[in-house]
């Protein structure tokens, strides 16, 4: 098991070098990583196509996401902070299918209508900014092996929504909402709870330190969005 881990993380820090160091850093930013002068929420639209994005508040979202007050590293608490969240307009045609992303940015989405857009943003000031929509192959995407998820415990009724990078996205079908559990742990350890209707995952962890992204796409008041955390675990 251990190998296969190695395996897939060696094969997307080979994809990431070959992207060159720009995209690296959108990758995974270090801790506290700032390039630069915060931008535009949104880019200029260059495609009338796309779906049209709208920049949410960071600070409107926030009661939405809550540590789990009994997550606990050695001394370690866990931490989380939204660093960008872009709500997503759909229609009666054009309904998400599907998301996928080899890293925590950018992500791909499938539409019903069989056209699949690529949302990126720059990570830069400690948040997300210039988010755009642009077309991208629908066969692009890839299915990493992630190692089985710990099983939650008996009488919690729980459902897997997908897991990457260790963390995995649980739906909590009694009270609702989301639970995203911490990576490299053999027993099932809640890290923050979400209220949201998360219908996929994107992670990735720093290199040298107990931190990394998630992106979670879903719904929130109904509506289709993309949510950026920068978590500590």
């Amino acid at each position: 098991m251990m190998a296969k881990v190695l395996q897939r993380h060696w094969g997307v820090a080979v994809m990431l070098a070959m992207l060159g160091s720009a995209a690296y850093a959108q990758f995974v930013p270090p801790a506290g990583y700032s390039g630069g002068k915060t931008q535009p929420g949104v880019a200029v639209v260059t495609d009338p196509t796309a779906p049209r994005l709208t920049r949410l508040p960071d600070s409107s979202l926030t009661s939405l996401f809550q540590v789990d007050p009994s997550y606990k590293r050695g001394a370690t608490t866990g931490s989380i902070k939204i660093v960008g969240a872009f709500q997503i307009e759909e229609t009666s045609t054009r309904q998400l299918t599907a998301a996928w992303s080899p890293g925590f940015l950018p992500v791909t989405l499938s539409f019903s209508d069989g056209v699949c857009y690529s949302f990126q943003a720059d990570y830069t000031g400690g948040t997300l900014s210039n988010g755009k929509m642009s077309k991208a192959n629908c066969g692009s995407r890839r299915d990493f092996d992630e190692p089985p998820q710990p099983a939650p415990p008996p009488g919690q009724s729980l459902k897997l929504i997908g897991s990457a990078w260790q963390h995995a996205a649980w739906a909590d079908q009694r009270a609702g909402g989301t639970i995203i559990t911490a990576p490299d742990r053999d027993v099932f350890k809640p890290l923050f709870t979400a209220r949201m209707d998360v219908s996929a995952i994107m992670a990735m962890s720093g290199p040298d330190y107990p931190g990394g992204n998630v992106t979670l796409v879903g719904r929130i008041g109904g509506h289709l969005t993309i949510v950026t955390l920068e978590v500590g675990y």
